[in-house]
C-alpha cells in the first residue's frame, strides 16, 4: 500500500509559522543559483527565503512572510519528494485526461473540491491564502527550474486554488453516498 508522502498544507501551515520564526542556528547554508532569469514576482519571493538542512537532511528555512514561508515549502518538498510533489498537485486538475478511466471517479470528486476552493477562496485568512499562493510559486519556479525531473507536458501556471483543492474537505466515496442515498429512500 502506497504511503501518503504529502501531508496537507493546512497542517503544513502550522510547520511553516514554526519555520518563519524559529531558530536555525544549526543549519548548512547551501548557495542558491538561477539558472534563468526570474520573472520579478518570483525574485521577490525567492530572495525573501533562506532554506537550509540539518547535518541530517532536515530542512529548516526562514522566511519574511507567509507567501515566502510557502515558496520555501513547495521547493523542499519538491527537492525531496521530486516530481511527485507536482504530480499530486496536478491531480486537482483531473488526471482522466492523461492517465485513463480508472481516475474517472476521482476527476468527479477533484472537481466538486476545486470547484469549492475557487468559491470560497476569498473567505480564508490572508495569511492563509499567502502560504497557498506561495506554494504554487515556488512549485511553479522549481518546474521550470528542473524540467528533466518532471514530464514535458507538467504545467508551470499551478495556483492557489490548486494547492487549495487538495485541502478541501474529502468527500464520501460515490460508493457510500449510493448506499445513503438508496438508505433514505427505503
Amino acid at each position: 500500500m502506497a504511503r501518503r508522502l504529502l501531508l496537507p498544507l493546512a497542517v503544513l501551515t502550522l510547520a511553516a509559522s514554526t519555520a518563519v520564526l524559529g531558530d536555525t542556528t544549526d543549519l548548512k547554508a547551501r548557495p542558491t543559483s538561477a539558472q534563468r532569469p526570474t520573472p520579478p514576482a518570483l525574485t521577490a519571493l525567492w530572495k525573501q527565503v533562506e532554506i537550509g538542512r540539518t547535518a541530517h537532511g532536515v530542512p529548516h528555512f526562514r522566511a519574511e512572510n507567509m507567501r515566502a514561508a510557502g515558496y520555501a515549502l513547495a521547493w523542499v518538498m519538491s527537492e525531496d519528494y521530486g516530481p511527485r510533489t507536482a504530480t499530486r498537485i496536478l491531480s486537482s486538475r483531473g488526471l482522466a485526461r492523461t492517465a485513463g478511466r480508472p481516475f474517472l471517479d476521482a476527476d468527479f470528486e477533484m472537481h466538486r473540491a476545486r470547484i469549492r476552493a475557487i468559491e470560497t477562496y476569498h473567505l480564508l485568512d490572508q495569511e492563509t491564502r499567502d502560504m497557498y499562493d506561495g506554494f504554487a510559486a515556488g512549485l511553479n519556479r522549481y518546474v521550470e527550474l528542473h524540467r528533466a525531473e518532471f514530464q514535458p507536458d507538467m504545467p508551470t501556471d499551478f495556483s492557489g486554488y490548486d494547492i487549495l483543492t487538495l485541502d478541501v474537505g474529502d468527500a464520501p466515496p460515490a460508493a457510500r453516498i449510493r448506499r445513503f442515498l438508496a438508505a433514505i429512500k427505503a
